[in-house]
């Protein structure tokens, strides 16, 4: 993981996967932080329906599987084997700058495991590029 400059915990409060502006599949997890400050982590382009081909994201067969790696990751980190299963469990954030930035990674609760979709996005998209 890069250096993050802010580490808190968060518990999960609920998930989302579904698809925004009718094609681009995407997944969230809404966390919820001690101060009463809530965000979300996640929103990245996924893949799409594969019912409009038009679509860059719907090309699967020429894709790594983006939406696969961030889900197994997110359900590794919060410690269960089911999405519908993680509301409630108690992670870590990794975020940019202070409180209130970017969250680049989320860790699990008492493990040094650490999941960070940019990076991890990166390696694939690298790996699949040499393929």
């Amino acid at each position: 993981m890069s250096a993050p400059r802010y580490v808190c915990n968060a518990e999960i409060t609920s998930v989302s996967l579904g698809f925004e502006r009718d094609f681009i599949l995407t997944a969230y997890l809404y966390l919820a932080f001690g101060d009463g400050f809530e965000q979300g982590f996640g929103g990245y382009a996924l893949g799409g329906s594969p019912f409009d081909t038009t679509a860059a994201v719907a090309r699967h067969h020429q894709q790594t599987n983006l939406l696969a790696d961030f889900v197994g990751g997110c359900l590794r980190i919060a410690g269960v084997d089911h999405w519908d299963k993680m509301p409630g469990r108690v992670i870590r954030v990794a975020k940019e700058r202070d409180q209130f930035g970017l969250i680049m990674a989320i860790g699990h609760a008492t493990k040094d495991l650490w999941y960070e979709p940019e990076q991890r996005f990166a390696a694939l998209v690298a790996a699949a590029g040499a393929a």
